[in-house]
């Protein structure tokens, strides 16, 4: 079969997130099992051949928008977005690229940057689309359903008519959709986006660690809990929080390792709100590395996080996830039978999950049997397999 991945980013300069590492793994899963695979994502600059770092064949576009990444001032986001929602500007490269790869399927990622024309230029050329979401950019403006402090229930009045009402129409042309949790799934569906047609199937990122894993029987450090917080560092994760929280316990029984970046600017403050607690900052890190050095890791999403790869990734390296009760994370630790679950607003309750954990020796055993059960599940082949039957349905739908 010949796949056409597409999403905005991949793995350009300094630019790392979790949706580029799930079909990254994805991609080269497929090319192992002997399928032609490419990717199609857009940058600040043009390329088409190997892409070295991942072994994948790609077509990387130059934007034809204001900017490719970064910062910018209001008046040229609000231009950008508009280029993004309603232009078509990059209709000619993507018939260029199909035309030369010829894909069996599409599979579309993360939508920013690409935007929508890329599903009407496929649906055009009769290529089945299948469409795998990782965010919110068919319902909110921002990708985000997050305003200020609050989360959304659903698509406001701005983004019903400036992200959500533009891609009603070209929703309906896509094939199958992928949602990375079931919560994903039930908000898009609930927005009325796609047909009665369309295929729907949750398929969780795939992960593999990359080094065989050693047992974990007990603490790393037997006279505290060593707790740790993974990923991005942004206001939306919740860290400060995480970090008040736990300075209301005793600085002896507990140090958090913190890996991950963020705007300089906002780690710096971060930075200054942990000073004299036993924090420790280890910028961007490995991950084998980081799970064997902690006991638990916090994900203290305030915003309904879609399905973030460190919580499944934790519970596969053996340690504790203990996640906000946030977007999809309570469904990926199986709603307390693999992780536990808190309420990210009150800082009691996780206070009180790692009481719990501190305090029930046989907790740690009873997790890790749980999540040995389900680790096949996220194995790359694995997660191939069921992809290429969505495939296969979207192709045999399009004859």
């Amino acid at each position: 079969m010949r796949i056409l991945l597409a999403s905005r980013n991949f793995f350009p300069a300094d630019t790392v997130g979790g949706a580029q590492v799930s079909m990254l793994l994805l991609g080269q899963a497929l090319q192992a099992q002997g399928h032609d695979v490419a990717v199609l994502s857009v940058d600040d600059h043009a390329h088409a051949g190997l892409h070295a770092a991942s072994g994948l064949q790609e077509y990387r576009l130059k934007l034809r928008n204001l900017y490719a990444r970064g910062k910018a001032p209001a008046w040229k986001k609000v231009l950008w977005h508009g280029v993004d929602r309603f232009g078509r500007l990059m209709n000619a490269d993507y018939r260029g690229v199909l035309e030369d790869f010829r894909p069996d399927v599409i599979n579309t990622n993360v939508m920013a940057s690409l935007g929508l024309g890329l599903w009407t230029v496929a649906a055009d050329m009769q290529v089945p689309i299948v469409h795998t979401i990782h965010d919110y950019y068919l319902i909110c403006l921002k990708s985000s359903m997050r305003s200020g402090q609050v989360n959304c229930a659903s698509a406001c009045a701005t983004c019903r008519l400036t992200a959500l009402g533009p891609a009603l129409a070209p929703s309906r042309q896509v094939s199958e959709v992928i949602y990375v949790s079931a919560h994903m799934k039930a908000a898009h569906l609930h927005a009325g986006l796609f047909s009665s047609r369309t295929g729907a199937t949750v398929i969780h990122g795939a992960y593999r660690p990359a080094h065989p894993l050693q047992a974990r029987s007990g603490p790393v450090d037997p006279g505290r809990l060593t707790i740790g917080f993974f990923g991005r560092i942004s206001p939306e994760k919740g860290l400060d929080r995480l970090i008040l929280s736990l300075a209301t316990l005793p600085l002896n029984s507990w140090t958090l390792r913190v890996g991950g970046g963020g705007d300089p600017t906002y780690v710096a403050g971060i930075q200054a709100l942990a000073r004299k607690l036993p924090v420790e900052f280890l910028g961007v890190t490995g991950p084998d590395a980081f799970y064997a050095s902690v006991d638990a890791v916090v994900v203290s999403s305030l915003w309904n996080d879609p399905a973030p790869r460190v919580a499944y990734e934790t519970g596969i390296h053996g340690v504790v996830p203990i996640v906000a009760d946030r977007g999809g994370l309570p469904e990926l630790v199986a709603y307390g039978e693999r992780g536990l679950v808190f309420e990210p607003e009150r800082g009691e309750t996780l206070l009180a999950a790692l009481v719990q954990l501190s305090s029930n020796p046989d907790m740690l055993a009873r997790f890790q049997k749980n999540w040995a059960a389900v680790t096949p599940r996220f194995d790359p082949a694995h997660v191939a397999q069921e992809t290429l039957a969505v495939y296969e349905r979207a192709i045999a739908a399009s004859r």
